[in-house]
């Protein structure tokens, strides 16, 4: 029985080596059968978390919903201003109720929208907790977009740590599973591209060789569900179902067009305070190129983690973030130095946008078919709060289901209150999920208004 054993993280593990190779970026293929009968440009969803909170009075424009003024922390963002969404007046009402404590809270309803399930970790306050209840939103969408690519999925992280706690994930797969961010740029280009540009006999030859090896754990798992109990057998049939979905992947054409180019393997030590700058370019880099690749249509990208106390060092700062972010508002030094700190968060973003704005695809760029949610688990930091969340969308959705009118400034009054679940319903319309609640269906009452 031992020796048949193999533990979920050693296929995780297994699963992170086997799905990666050559993909086939449909929309820049050059092919004459191409030519012919061009295929849909895909539509891609990109989460982008930063933590800690935010100072609302210099996020919030200014105006009305078609003319307004960006703030002081997005006005990096005024080059595309024409394909953002800023809300304001949006509550996380999950994050209000149930165990653990507001970081907590906050970080494991952002994309789920369902209280966090029993555990043992303790926050500074409240009951201890677990993890997220629910799926995220993220892996709904990509359970729709992503059934095509090498990965349905990518999760990027820079010092994105807590790992193990509700702290350190943005995306869940299911209640109680996350997907852990990879914070080291080396292993995401070894894990994604590794297999790009390689000769094409040799790249079949390693697909057989990675499918016997499935072949043989699908094979080795089916052997002990006999001699499991009920609970067991559901989180085998979960892994038995990921092994399939990485037999089906395999098979994925290998074309590649003109915009997909393997990256250069990136060296640093990643773990450095002071190269955060440089981990989260090297990070946004690889996952621009592989959208273009098409080896994923669906990504996140966590900046630190849930009481993330990164030292903005290359700002001028010594303090970490979290610390600061505990400072009264009274505090005019710090209350300056945060919005500093999220100013250079809308400046990551513009790095971003950019980068997808200068990749071409039909009459338009990666940036137009290219929804990009900025997230974050609290309102304002120094009181914990879910109302009012600094919640924006930008890119755009020109070819998806359900398109969305991109250039506007969203306001809802405080009475009632609007809850995030509808957001997270909408976003599922753009993308074809035709579903009308998410979540606890307590928390939504549909698609979002004015959206």
């Amino acid at each position: 029985m031992s020796s048949r054993r193999i533990s979920r993280r050693t296929l995780l593990r297994g699963a992170g080596g086997i799905a990666i190779g050559l993909p086939f970026l449909e929309i820049m293929a050059r092919s004459e059968r191409a030519k012919a009968d061009p295929p849909a440009i895909p539509q891609r969803f990109v989460v982008f978390f930063s933590p800690n909170g935010n100072i609302r009075e210099n996020w919030t424009p200014t105006g009305t919903e078609t003319d307004f003024k960006l703030s002081t922390i997005l006005a990096p963002l005024a080059p595309f201003q024409d394909k953002l969404i800023v809300f304001d007046g949006i509550d996380n009402e999950a994050a209000k109720h149930g165990l653990g404590d507001d970081h907590m809270r906050g970080m494991g309803t952002m994309l789920t929208g369902i209280e966090l399930l029993p555990g043992t970790t303790q926050g500074g306050a409240g009951d201890p907790a677990g993890l997220a209840g629910g799926v995220s939103v993220d892996q709904k969408i990509a359970q729709k977009i992503g059934t095509s690519t090498k990965f349905s999925s990518l999760e990027f992280g820079v010092a994105a740590k807590s790992g193990g706690t509700v702290w350190g994930y943005t995306a869940y797969s299911d209640a109680n599973q996350p997907l852990p961010p990879d914070n080291n740029p080396a292993s995401v280009f070894n894990r994604a591209f590794a297999d790009v540009g390689t000769d094409q006999s040799a790249l079949a030859k390693l697909a057989a060789e990675r499918k016997s090896v499935l072949d043989a754990v699908s094979a080795s798992y089916s052997s002990l569900s006999p001699k499991l109990g009920t609970a067991d057998k559901q989180k085998l049939d979960l892994h038995l179902s990921q092994i399939r979905d990485l037999e089906t992947r395999l098979t994925a054409p290998t074309d590649v067009g003109a915009s997909c180019v393997k990256p250069t393997a990136p060296t640093i030590d990643y773990n450095n305070n002071d190269n955060f700058p440089a981990v989260g370019k090297l990070q946004m880099d690889l996952l621009v190129m592989a959208l273009a690749c098409d080896l994923t249509r669906v990504a996140s990208l966590q900046w630190e983690n849930s009481v993330g106390s990164t030292r903005f060092s290359w700002l001028g700062m010594d303090r970490g973030h979290h610390d600061m972010s505990h400072d009264g508002d009274d505090n005019t030094d710090t209350v300056n130095k945060l919005t500093q700190i999220n100013t250079w968060y809308s400046q990551q973003l513009l790095y971003l946008m950019t980068a997808m704005s200068k990749i071409p695809e039909g009459t338009g760029t990666m940036l137009d078919h290219t929804l990009i949610f900025w997230v974050n688990e609290l309102s304002r930091g120094n009181v914990h709060s879910h109302p009012n969340m600094p919640f924006l969308l930008a890119g755009g959705t020109a070819a998806a289901p359900a398109p969305l009118n991109m250039g506007r400034f969203i306001q809802y009054p405080d009475s009632p209150t609007i809850k995030h679940n509808d957001l997270m319903v909408s976003l599922l319309n753009v993308f074809g999920v035709p579903d009308k609640t998410f979540g606890n269906p307590a928390y939504c009452s549909g698609p979002l208004a004015k959206l």
